[in-house]
């Protein structure tokens, strides 16, 4: 009787087990944004298919045609790719979201990356104007001692005839030649800004934007987040090598080309320096401040965090950056270097573009916000009396 009883309860289990691997495997299936989680990396298939994508978008968005449009032109044409795309599959239907605020058309992947098409441009050098140096004290120290190490992580352009990189190649110089041992890097990829971590001092000038996409399957939701703009252009390889960062939403394609949010850095950043950032919207903008960036940079071990709520002028932000880093050089910390930056160049980029005798600002005013710890200071720094010898 108790054999039959067991065999019973075997047969039993079996039963159950047969039941349960029979089930549709939706049954137990994750949200589509889940799927990105669980998901280790991208399939040579699903690359091959971004890449199609990607070849469509960058044909649209590099051409000719694409630069003369009106920012309504732009749209009509990149949503008629998109429904293309979507048409051939490799696009998911749905998932295509305009945000005309912020220039920028979202869509997902067939595979379940983010990408996106630019459709405004980013903010032009609105004056050939070099920021007054003051190299004189500095340079009066003849030890020149090491007071620490820094990268700039230059990717406004390919440097080829651009008005903006003499001047970083010339900080880079300068603070190299005061102590500050300054890396300029110029072909910056998602691959180099892992390694920020062995700097005490990250410089990020680059562009930024602002990315909202849809997501959801039964109750479709709407995130908004702003990103690092990178000049890498997307790749087989490198998709296949940033897949579970694409995957994970932490990487996004922008017109064919990588893109970082707060959640890379959060996962990638690993070290204790400064950073200080001159993408436009790093923080946000106004009526929507958002400190993901910085919080995923402290979340990784940063100090303190610098940044610009809204589009910054580019000659403000770099003229506050030589200001700044300058003043940090000669030993003050984070916050009183960035107000003495502030008492030379104003306190939001409108006063300073009033002051040059601007006449046709932009709609908001950009400031400059501090996150972590503002008494936050080179690792070994000019003092006074290092300065009073050198008088």
């Amino acid at each position: 009787m108790e054999h039959d009883m067991l065999r019973r309860f075997g047969c039993a289990l079996c039963a159950l087990a047969f039941a349960l691997t029979a089930l549709p495997t939706a049954a137990f299936a994750q949200q589509p944004e889940e799927q990105a989680a669980v998901q280790q990396s991208l399939s040579a298939t699903d690359v091959r298919e971004m890449q199609q994508a990607d070849a469509a978008v960058t044909a649209l968005t590099g051409g000719s045609d694409y630069a003369q449009m009106t920012e309504d032109e732009r749209t009509d044409a990149a949503l008629r790719q998109l429904d293309a795309l979507t048409a051939q599959g490799l696009v998911k239907q749905g998932s295509v979201y305009t945000d005309a605020e912020n220039g920028m058309i979202s869509f997902t992947y067939s595979c379940g990356a983010l990408g996106g098409i630019l459709l405004t441009d980013p903010e032009e050098e609105n004056t050939a104007a070099l920021p007054e140096l003051d190299e004189s004290q500095l340079q009066e120290l003849a030890e020149n001692k090491r007071v620490g190490t820094a990268a700039i992580y230059y990717a406004f352009d390919n440097t080829i005839n651009s008005t903006r990189y003499p001047y970083y190649a010339y900080m880079q110089t300068y603070w190299d030649s005061v102590g500050l041992q300054t890396d300029l890097d110029t072909t910056v990829t998602v691959s180099d800004l892992r390694r920020m971590g062995r700097y005490d001092l990250c410089i990020l000038s680059t562009h930024g934007a602002y990315y909202t996409y849809e997501y959801g399957w039964l109750f479709k939701k709407t995130a908004t987040e702003p990103l690092i703009l990178l000049t890498e252009r997307s790749d087989f390889w490198s998709d296949l090598r940033y897949g579970f960062d694409l995957l994970a939403h932490r990487v996004v394609k922008v017109n064919g080309m990588y893109a970082v949010n707060g959640n890379f850095f959060r996962s990638a950043y690993r070290g204790n320096g400064i950073v200080l950032s001159e993408t436009c919207e790093f923080y946000g903008k106004n009526g929507h401040v958002d400190t993901s960036m910085a919080d995923g940079l402290l979340a990784g071990g940063a100090k303190a965090v610098m940044g610009y709520v809204n589009n910054v002028y580019s000659v403000y932000s770099r003229s506050m950056l030589w200001a700044a880093v300058n003043r940090m050089i000669e030993g003050e910390t984070l916050e009183r270097a960035v107000d003495y930056a502030k008492s030379i160049y104003g306190t939001d980029d409108i006063i300073w573009y009033n002051e040059q005798g601007g006449r046709r600002p932009h709609a908001a005013a950009s400031y400059a916000m501090l996150s972590g710890d503002r008494s936050a200071a080179l690792p070994n720094p000019y003092t006074a009396a290092d300065v009073d010898a050198a008088a």
